[in-house]
């Protein structure tokens, strides 16, 4: 963390929510999960690249996803709040192969546990997240156009 920041409360207090809102999340899901499935980043490519690529759900916010690091091809943005309220929309690809992407790897874990408790088997989370595939300079879109999901 920059220095600046260390001095700064109100910036720290943030800080500290955010981890600890993150442990509570990884341990809840570690206690109640059904069946974790991850995919590499490797071969998450070779499927984008396949005649069958999966539905890509990342879960950044709308402002990672349209940043400068930009998103995978094909990925559509949906908050992790949001994934409940669009289970609706998304039973059209209940039998496909869903890949949730997140910044590091640990918070799509968090959908993944949500979809696949609702009937969507097929669904995995992105092994090391956005991070690891930005480190593997695999392709990214950084268009601005992609339509977020309600």
């Amino acid at each position: 963390m920059d220095e600046s920041y260390r001095n700064n409360p109100s910036v720290m207090s943030y800080y500290v929510r955010s981890v600890v809102r993150y442990w509570q999340i990884m341990f809840k899901i570690i206690l109640n999960r059904s069946v974790w499935s991850e995919i590499t980043v490797d071969d998450l490519l070779e499927r984008i690249n396949s005649n069958r690529p999966p539905l890509i759900l990342d879960i950044r916010t709308i402002q990672e996803f349209n940043g400068v690091d930009g998103h995978i091809p094909y990925a559509k943005s949906i908050a992790l709040s949001k994934i409940k309220s669009n289970l609706k929309a998304l039973q059209t690809f209940k039998e496909k192969e869903i890949v949730t992407v997140c910044p590091g790897g640990g918070l799509s874990l968090a959908a993944v546990d949500i979809l696949v408790k609702v009937g969507f088997n097929n669904a995995k989370s992105l092994h090391g997240g956005m991070d690891l595939w930005s480190q593997k300079e695999y392709p990214v879109t950084k268009s601005q156009n992609q339509v977020e999901m309600n």
